[in-house]
């Protein structure tokens, strides 16, 4: 299984900040402007970034459609899809009504598509059949990437690190084979628990997962701590795309990346870029350290 090596993020096209409130709202500010979006990821991509993650937040489909107006972009990008977007659920059900927040999440579906997506989930919830739910909402959460380069389908860390406390082994098989049989795409992970996450899988048989985790010098949001992280990063067989490798800002690029490539096996980092120079140093860094690999 081969990802892209730089994986542009998403949280700053979406409003995500770890660390400030403040910067979390500029960012809001700045990228509610379409041709923002359109100018870093237009950049990325002369850099010659290939691979961007996108959660399925409410303005989904608005990116897709600016990377639409793209077509080179549009047809030489690989996507990675971050499932699901729960807390959008819970904002649009208590704004809009489940009936309200169902006909705002198919909006971008056919009519024929809607028709069976409704049907399924409608059976499943009377069945209440939760596993075949969940086969819908990740049904529902792709449908913005329709026609897409879709090479791995990440669960959100939320749900995963849910079903991981509850041993749910029956989940994560579930989601695996629905990826893979409907999709024909890796299915991944995201996890704020990596040595459980990994253990885990390697207890239940699962090869080689691909697990997006906190990777960082000062183990920022690597839990339960930075020195059990790399310990099971050395010892389980495991693909590992690293996120959060500035610390949210805390770290300059020069000593992020100095320690990120000193553990072993690490190719792939999700970015988050906002300016062209912080694009053009945080790539050019990172493929310094790829091309020694």
């Amino acid at each position: 299984m081969s990802i892209d090596p730089i994986i542009l993020g998403h949280n700053q096209f979406v409003g995500v900040d770890h660390l400030s409130q403040d910067r979390a709202r500029d960012r809001i500010e700045r990228f509610s402007d379409s041709q923002k979006i359109l100018d870093v990821i237009s950049y990325f991509y002369e850099l010659g970034g290939r691979g961007m993650m996108l959660s399925t937040h409410q303005r989904a489909t608005e990116i897709m459609k600016v990377v639409g107006s793209m077509p080179e972009i549009s047809k030489n990008m690989n996507f990675y899809p971050l499932i699901p977007y729960a807390q959008g659920y819970v904002r649009r059900a208590n704004e809009m009504g489940m009936v309200g927040m169902l006909n705002d999440v198919l909006e971008p579906a056919s009519t024929s598509t809607k028709l069976k997506i409704l049907f399924k989930g409608g059976i499943n919830v009377m069945r209440k059949d939760f596993l075949n739910i969940l086969s819908t909402l990740i049904d529902v959460e792709l449908l913005p990437f329709s026609g897409s380069n879709i090479k791995a389908v990440f669960l959100h860390n939320v749900l995963t690190d849910l079903a991981l406390s509850f041993r749910a082994q029956n989940i994560f098989e579930f989601y695996i084979d629905h990826i893979k049989d409907n999709y024909g795409v890796t299915p991944a992970f995201g996890t704020m628990n990596f040595p459980a996450l990994v253990s885990s899988f390697d207890e239940w048989g699962f090869k080689k997962p691909l697990v997006m985790a906190s990777f960082n010098k000062i183990g920022f949001q690597m839990n339960p701590s930075r020195e059990e992280c790399e310990r099971s990063f050395k010892n389980y067989d495991v693909d590992v795309l690293a996120m959060s490798t500035l610390a949210a800002g805390y770290l300059k690029p020069s000593e992020a990346y100095n320690y990120i490539f000193s553990l072993p096996n690490i190719k792939s980092i999700v970015v988050g870029i906002s300016t062209k120079e912080h694009a053009r140093e945080t790539i050019n860094i990172i493929r310094s350290h790829l091309e020694t690999i």
